[in-house]
């Protein structure tokens, strides 16, 4: 009877132990379902998003991801056997990467073309910008900083036909990707011309972790492009010019002086090793061809 007894005591254990352990691979893995916001989408447009979207996981150590496209809905779903955070996650699948280097205007310039009307939206839109109480920035490109739950509002006054026609056409008002503190968030005075540099210009991105409070991102640019980035610190020394990706500021370092061979190295107030990777990954692998929202996630 003690050997039946063992016998099977050998058999539950080799059963359940497995079952166990598959367990908890299963809680570790994400499934996250992304669908193009444009219907009538080419399968190749697809799968093009698709190969991005695997490259920039594996940059971030995530190689035993799985992507399948589902050119029917469409649909991207990926399998994740990871639990990265999740923010970041989306952030890495939903970020095309749209980028750009532009210059900055003076905020008093731009306040003084609204001189002309400072009622209605305007004057609303100023007060939540917190405009008396941001004095210090006088000679800087930030016109305000305003809570997140505001943003939205003070977008449509500045997007209004009325409120544009004041501003020169080159000229755009830009928020900060990070907030500052207590969910806050700066708005930038741009200057976005045709010609600034973008991601087609960049030969090559990566993290510098030497300084561990520091992650710093290091860009280099193709030499083609080495004259204009040339010019464009020589114009703004002592100024800051900013990088934007899919329109939202990440970076607005000051020029100290003129970058003769292509090559810069950003560092940005309280951004993690994890925050740069990310940048990394998603400005190394192309922008992405389809936009997509998440349709539904497991």
């Amino acid at each position: 009877m003690k050997t039946l007894k063992y016998m099977f005591m050998g058999i539950m254990l080799f059963i359940f132990i497995p079952f166990c352990g598959s367990q908890t691979t299963v809680k570790n893995v994400q499934t996250i379902h992304l669908r193009s916001v444009t219907e009538n989408v080419s399968k190749k447009l697809l799968a093009e998003s698709k190969d991005i979207l695997l490259r920039r996981l594996e940059m971030m150590s995530l190689q035993n991801s799985r992507i399948i496209q589902d050119d029917a809905r469409p649909e991207l779903i990926i399998t994740i056997p990871d639990t990265m955070n999740r923010g970041t996650l989306l952030d890495i699948l939903l970020i095309r990467g749209h980028l750009n280097f532009y210059e900055t205007r003076n905020r008093q310039e731009i306040l003084n073309c609204f001189s002309k009307k400072s009622s209605g939206c305007l004057q609303k839109a100023f007060t939540l910008l917190h405009l008396n109480d941001s004095l210090h920035f006088t000679s800087e490109p930030i016109l305000g900083i305003a809570m997140a739950k505001d943003t939205a509002e003070i977008n449509s006054c500045l997007a209004s036909k009325e409120v544009r026609s004041l501003l020169p056409k080159e000229v755009k008002l830009i928020w900060t990707n990070y907030p500052v503190e207590n969910d806050h968030y700066f708005l930038y005075c741009i200057s976005a011309s045709e010609k600034t540099l973008n991601e087609r210009n960049i030969l090559e991105a990566h993290a510098d972790f030497a300084n561990p409070e520091h992650p710093a991102l290091c860009i280099t640019f193709k030499e083609k492009v080495w004259g204009s980035l040339k010019n464009t610190t020589m114009r703004n020394v002592n100024k800051p010019i900013v990088l934007v990706i899919d329109n939202k500021v990440y970076f607005a370092p000051r020029i100290s002086g003129e970058i003769p061979h292509g090559k810069i190295s950003l560092t940005g107030s309280g951004l993690s090793k994890s925050e740069v990777r990310k940048i990394v990954a998603i400005i190394s692998n192309g922008v992405l061809p389809l936009k997509f929202i998440v349709a539904g996630d497991e």
